[in-house]
């Protein structure tokens, strides 16, 4: 009986190795997924060129999956020291990229005034900060 699952197996630095993508191969990795969201193309790139080879040599196809990000709006740097924001307090949103504390956080996204009205919610730190404009 022919299997009708597809086992996906996500490729990152602890997996990235020759040995490690062939042992996957031979296990029945279906397709190598490529998460961007913590990597540049250029390491994406490599990993699709070992997947490759890999996948050559053992005459076995894998296909590749990449995984784009979401949009994320970048802060500027809060230095050093990590701030505390506390429940209720207000919070200032501007436009630029010099430096951010726990009253002013300067965004890079020139459209984000525009593109958020009172009542949205903006989530901040992969989701462990939610601001509300």
């Amino acid at each position: 009986m022919a299997r009708r699952t597809k086992i996906i197996a996500t490729i990152g630095p602890a997996s990235e190795d020759e040995d490690t993508l062939r042992a996957l191969v031979r296990a029945g990795m279906d397709v190598a997924r490529l998460g961007l969201a913590h990597n540049t193309i250029d390491e994406a790139a490599q990993r699709m060129a070992a997947i490759r080879r890999v996948s050559a040599l053992e005459r076995r196809y894998v296909g590749v999956l990449v995984d784009l990000p979401g949009p994320k709006v970048r802060t500027a740097s809060f230095g050093e020291n990590a701030i505390d924001l506390i429940e209720g307090t207000n919070v200032d949103l501007r436009i630029g990229n010099d430096s951010s504390d726990a009253s002013v956080i300067e965004v890079e996204y020139e459209g984000l005034l525009s593109d958020v009205e009172p009542g949205d919610r903006l989530s901040m730190g992969d989701g462990r900060v939610i601001l509300e404009v």
